[in-house]
């Protein structure tokens, strides 16, 4: 797979993931020794459990529960226009990849199709 390829794929998939999961914001809620949950925004009613922490120490727990609730679908979504833009410059001119950004792009993408270390060269 070349890069252009990576970084639509890695889009799509964002893009199907994303609409397929809880929609809105999220926000971690810690519930001391029961762990963390990320819930979506919305009426009490019908928020949602997102995810939910609790099998390690409680910092570790809030740390997670509150990086999760840091991305989410309009987060995944927005990160899979900005790998289609730079896919599609990349198809229009194949040095345009080598230029700022793209680098960084392109291990976004490596890093959730779980090709790469998530870490650009540059």
């Amino acid at each position: 797979m070349n890069e252009t390829e990576e970084l639509r794929t890695a889009a799509k998939l964002m893009r199907e993931r994303g609409h397929a999961a809880t929609g809105g914001r999220w926000h971690h809620l810690c519930m001391g020794s029961e762990g963390c949950a990320v819930i979506n925004d919305g009426h009490l009613r019908e928020r949602k459990h997102v995810a939910f922490s609790g099998r390690k120490e409680w910092k570790a727990d809030h740390a997670d529960a509150q990086y999760i609730a840091s991305m989410p679908p309009p987060v995944a979504l927005a990160v899979a226009v900005l790998l289609d833009k730079i896919a599609w410059m990349g198809e229009l001119d194949a040095e345009m990849l080598a230029r700022v950004g793209c680098d960084e792009a392109i291990a976004i993408a490596r890093a959730y199709l779980g090709t790469g270390s998530g870490e650009s060269e540059g």
